[in-house]
């Protein structure tokens, strides 16, 4: 361990420290601050972190939402509850509340206030909603199914990048005839289908695109209001476009949200109103014809590169010429430097779809392989997602 190396990544957190209260400067001082962590820890201690301590956090994270424990602590407003108390309330075992509640306390997901006493923290608290609980519940039967048979997988298939939709290592491992979304909402997966949903909402936690660029050079002002503003293809549930027209409630026109009939069934319609809801498969020809914009929310990244084809395909024959594009609400990897969000989501889109996150390049050769080009990428506040304009070539 190189003690100047340290001494200097000491000086920079302390740096970047001072200026965490902007995003880019919040963004620096983390990086500083895992750079640090890195050259602190040893080579032995980072696999045995690996190997004892990150798989079996996330698991005792998914038990302690399964066990209400995240809900209960936010109950009491960060007051410090025994052991005694959280066990008569949902029946769980002290001696093992107990071990789970240690664990998750090293990673500050709880605080220990004294011995077998907890109480909540912001992190808890937001396990203990449905959004975050529903990330973590849904992601955990995925990955833990997938990785069970990962290495496996790349054995028998001589370590080739997946891209076929229809043999995913999730599929693989899983032994289901479904694609993964079918699988999800087949019948009797109900509680799937729940962590699924409030996962797609927790996707939205960070600033919207709509609170970051600037609508009218994004969309050219309104439309009629007859006329289709912006279709939310693959909308899930339609809270995207509900927290546009939100924020955004001068912009006229209509606000449309499809998806396939069982998100569109989940929706409120009373709810979600002005927002209209419309069954639609997007890998069949798009029927609202000419609308001003087509918005895809982190969809495609679901996708490898000849069903994301097929998917722009139809929208582009949708498209009125001058007038209409696609709006691809996504990530887009930098060639160096990649962040562990960004490199973390494309192991889950990989594991789960054979599909990816795409670096600018990759974006721009699977955008004009169809006809279409990118006219403008911006940057959306702290949000790792950035938002590509998309128009007919």
């Amino acid at each position: 361990m190189a003690t100047s190396n340290i001494a200097q990544l000491l000086t920079q957190v302390a740096s970047t420290g001072l200026q965490a209260t902007s995003v880019s400067g919040r963004s620096a001082a983390l990086s500083a601050a895992r750079s640090l962590v890195a050259a602190l820890e040893s080579p032995a201690e980072r696999i045995a972190r690996m190997s004892w301590y990150d798989p079996l956090l996330t698991a005792a994270v998914r038990l302690g939402i399964d066990a209400k424990l995240f809900i209960e602590l936010r109950e009491h407003a960060g007051k410090p509850m025994p052991i005694s108390e959280l066990a008569g309330t949902n029946k769980a075992d002290p001696v093992l509340l107990a071990r789970l509640l240690k664990l998750l306390a090293t990673a500050d997901i709880v605080k220990e206030t004294s011995s077998n006493s907890f109480a909540s923290t912001p992190t808890s608290n937001l396990l203990a909603t449905p959004e975050g609980s529903g990330s973590i519940v849904n992601c955990f039967s995925g990955i833990s199914t997938a990785n069970s048979k990962i290495v496996e997988y790349f054995r028998a298939r001589g370590y080739r990048n997946p891209v076929d939709k229809d043999d995913s290592i999730w599929r693989y491992a899983s032994g289901s005839e479904l694609h993964y979304f079918d699988w999800v909402f087949k019948p009797g997966n109900e509680e799937e289908v729940e962590a699924f949903l409030n996962h797609m909402k927790f996707k939205t936690l960070a600033t919207k695109w709509y609170e970051a660029v600037p609508i009218d050079q994004v969309l050219g002002g309104s439309c009629k209001e007859d006329e289709v503003l912006m279709v939310d293809v693959g909308g899930n549930t339609g809270y995207d476009i509900l927290g546009f027209h939100q924020a955004h409630p001068e912009v006229k026109g209509r606000l449309i949200v499809q998806d396939l009939p069982k998100s569109i069934a989940a929706i409120d319609k009373e709810e979600i109103k002005p927002v209209e809801t419309m069954e639609h498969d997007f890998f069949t020809p798009q029927p609202v014809r000419g609308a001003k914009a087509y918005y895809l929310k982190m969809v495609l990244h679901d996708w490898p590169d000849s069903a994301c084809r097929d998917i722009l395909s139809n929208l582009k024959s949708a498209m009125t010429p001058g007038y209409s594009k696609i709006l691809i609400n996504e990530i887009v990897v930098p060639d160096v430097g990649a962040n562990w969000l960004e490199t973390g989501i494309d192991m889950l889109m990989m594991v789960t779809h054979s599909s990816a996150e795409r670096t600018e390049t990759m974006w721009t050769e699977l955008i004009e392989s169809v006809g279409l080009k990118i006219t403008k990428v911006r940057v959306c506040g702290d949000a790792v997602e950035k938002l590509m304009e998309v128009e007919l070539a």
